[in-house]
């Protein structure tokens, strides 16, 4: 190759570099493609060209040009690194798993392969193993947020919540705006049973986002746990949306209402769906549940009853197998309803 031409195979790879840089990929992939048609077993820009197509979304191509890079120097630790990232996404994890690997032995200190290689194993669902990797990863860079929060989500699927705790709060240190981290932080604090505290952690991300449904939710449960029943209340109304002439809303808010042990709101959620759609089957068995739950017998059977004149074998079968029924299962009214 003369000089004049590995010259200007550099220029559209330094062009590319740069659009890069200002994430635009689309184009930089175009320069990255002129230079490998003026050079095509250009290693820098085979690299370039595999990172930009992963920025785009374009992983199996994006492997391609990673291989492709790798065959020509297998020992490039950042390639074997994002190859990886490639192949997890690509649902391809022990593969990825392999690649991080390659890349730690070129690299040992990389924080990030680490980082990677703990996801992965998450994703395999080895959470004791994405432990040791993410904690590496933490040693060989404290104030990695992202590693220290994914550590805590970790500890916290194998039980270790006050190491889960800690792990958020070192995060917290290093970025205090984090939703996730103030989240998830509740979320532990709730498993451990300290529900003042949850509601102080959902009340920190419901500041960052306060349209987070999910951050609504659990704390109204938290807060109905230390008792704050009008405070829970609250709390589940800005779980569900605004326009509440929409009898779906309804219909999750008594989903909602029924599942932490309000029955008589939920029973007057169902209500109001049945007002909008008066043959809402789903309703009325759901409304049957809550009844039988109190023990309440003939409001259970009324609303079962007419559950079942709308969708027979579907509710017969469901109320035979469904424990909400089991306080009125030995009645005879009831027998001879699912019998029928």
């Amino acid at each position: 190759m003369s000089q004049t031409t590995k010259l200007e195979a550099q220029f559209f790879l330094q062009h590319g570099l740069r659009l890069s840089e200002k994430r635009n990929y689309e184009e930089a992939l175009m320069s990255f493609d002129t230079a490998l048609n003026i050079d095509p077993d250009y290693h820098s820009a085979l690299c370039q060209r595999g990172f930009a197509l992963g920025n785009l979304g374009r992983h199996e191509e994006a492997l391609i040009s990673f291989n492709r890079a790798l065959a020509i120097k297998p020992d490039t630790s950042w390639v074997w690194h994002n190859r990886g990232i490639a192949l997890g996404k690509l649902n391809r994890h022990e593969e990825a798993l392999n690649s991080f690997d390659i890349a730690l032995e070129f690299n040992p200190d990389s924080a990030n392969s680490w980082h990677n290689r703990g996801i992965t194993w998450s994703d395999l669902g080895n959470y004791e193993k994405a432990i040791k990797s993410f904690e590496q990863s933490v040693k060989l860079q404290p104030q990695a947020y992202w590693a220290l929060y994914n550590l805590g989500i970790a500890l916290g699927k194998v039980g270790r919540y006050e190491e889960a705790l800690n792990s958020f709060d070192r995060a917290l240190e290093f970025n205090p705006d984090d939703f996730n981290c103030w989240y998830n932080r509740g979320i532990t604090l709730s498993h451990v049973g300290y529900h003042e505290k949850a509601i102080v952690s959902f009340d920190k991300a419901l500041q960052i986002k306060p349209d987070a449904n999910p951050a609504w939710y659990n704390r109204g449960v938290a807060c109905w746990k230390i008792g704050n029943h009008q405070e829970a209340m609250a709390s589940f109304d800005k779980t569900f949306a605004a326009d509440f002439d929409d009898y779906r809303t309804w219909f999750n808010r008594g989903l909602t209402l029924a599942q932490i042990g309000l029955l008589e709101e939920a029973i007057a959620a169902y209500n109001k769906v049945l007002e909008y759609k008066p043959n809402e089957h789903k309703a009325l068995y759901n409304k049957a549940c809550c009844y039988a739950q109190q023990g309440k017998v003939e409001l259970a059977i009324e609303n079962l009853l007419a559950a079942m004149q709308l969708n027979h074998d579907e509710y017969k079968i469901k109320a035979l197998e469904d424990s909400d029924f089991d306080k009125i299962r030995q009645d005879e009214r009831f027998e001879a309803l699912v019998s029928s």
